[in-house]
Parts: structure tokens; sequence; C-alpha cells
């Protein structure tokens, strides 16, 4: 057990389905543009990652940010059948009644509206979920010019050798969390993630 998953435990990560996320996509616009790779990981260390072919051509800007290439989704999935393995992910074991938190870097402002726009186009019914953005978890408790990921990584020496690629992004966002909750430990003297989520998130439920 490494000192993340210590750490997690005496969070009472245990009595939480917690999913760690990202994706990549085609543009900023979550009517117009799509999404092209979806990664997420679990606290029970599962993982979920599948390239999703678009409609539309990936454009050179966009394989530069992402270095994925119109050959790489060329045999992936269509989007629909990519969201809808993702909230299965998501959902998990119909037996498990624990309480779901999604965690994301800049979730509220980007990943969610695009997953939820997406699953009112598929008809998908997204599953009741709390988010945790780590995001808002850095301007709550660290007093740094910036909270992007990049510098946040950099703060914490997490090697993300992939950015822009959402299983390592991932990775790159569980460790911050970590990391994160070690200043809630210390500044609130609580670290779970319905503290957490009380203190960052109030505005978004």
């Amino acid at each position: 057990m490494n000192n993340n998953d210590m750490l997690l435990r005496s969070s009472g990560i245990d009595r939480y389905n917690m999913i760690w996320f990202d994706l990549e996509t085609t543009g900023f616009n979550p009517f117009k543009n799509e999404i092209i790779e979806l990664a997420a990981l679990n606290n029970k260390s599962e993982t979920y990652e599948s390239f999703s072919k678009p409609e539309k051509r990936i454009t050179p800007f966009i394989t530069k940010i992402t270095n994925i290439t119109n050959d790489m989704v060329e045999e992936a999935p269509d989007e629909k059948t990519v969201i809808s393995q993702f909230i299965d992910f998501i959902k998990g074991d119909d037996s498990d009644k624990r309480t779901t938190y999604i965690i994301g870097h800049n979730i509220h402002s980007f990943d969610l509206p695009f997953i939820k726009a997406k699953c009112a186009k598929y008809k998908i019914k997204f599953p009741k979920v709390y988010a945790l953005d780590t995001m808002r978890m850095s301007q709550y408790i660290l007093n740094e010019f910036s909270h992007k990921l990049e510098t946040l990584c950099e703060l914490f020496g997490v090697d993300n050798k992939n950015a822009h690629r959402a299983l390592s992004d991932v990775w790159a966002t569980y460790t911050i969390y970590c990391n994160l909750c070690k200043f809630f430990q210390r500044d609130t003297k609580k670290s779970t993630p319905n503290h957490i989520y009380h203190l960052t998130s109030v505005l978004f439920t």
C-alpha cells in the first residue's frame, strides 16, 4: 500500500465510490465539438480508457495539443458508445449503494458540462454523483498564483509525461487530490470527500 492509498483510507475512502476522470476533445464547445478520449480511475484501482472516433476529422491544432491523431481513433468506438461505457463505469455494481464522487481538474467549467451535454444528446441518464474539482480545492486551500494542472504537478513533483492524454492526466489528478487532502487535513482538520465537497462545491450541487 503506497502513501496515497494510506492517506485516502484514513480519509474514509472506503465509505465512498470515488472516480477520477479526464477527457480530451476536438474543441471547447460541448454542443459542436466531440470527445476523442475518455479515461477514469476508481478507488478499487480499476480503470476505464477509450479513444472515441469523431464524425469530423481531428485538426492539426488538436493533435498538437493532445498528440491524438486521426489514425489513432480510426478503429475506436463512436462517441455514444464511449459515453455509455463511461456512465456504466461510474455506476459500477448495482449492489454498491455508496455515495459516488467524481473528481477531476476544472471539471465544473469544462468536463462535466461536456459529459452532461453528450448524455442529453444521446438520451443517456447521468447518474446522481457529487463533483469534486481539484482546481477549486487548490483555490480554496493554497495561496498559489496559478491553479492549473501543470502548475500543481510541478508544485507536488508529479511527472505527468503524457500531459493532455486522458489517463495520464487522471493519474496526475489523483496524485494532486491526495496531496491537497493533506492540506485540508492540516488546515480544516478533515479531508473526507463530504467535507471537501461542502467547502468547495456549494455552488455546484
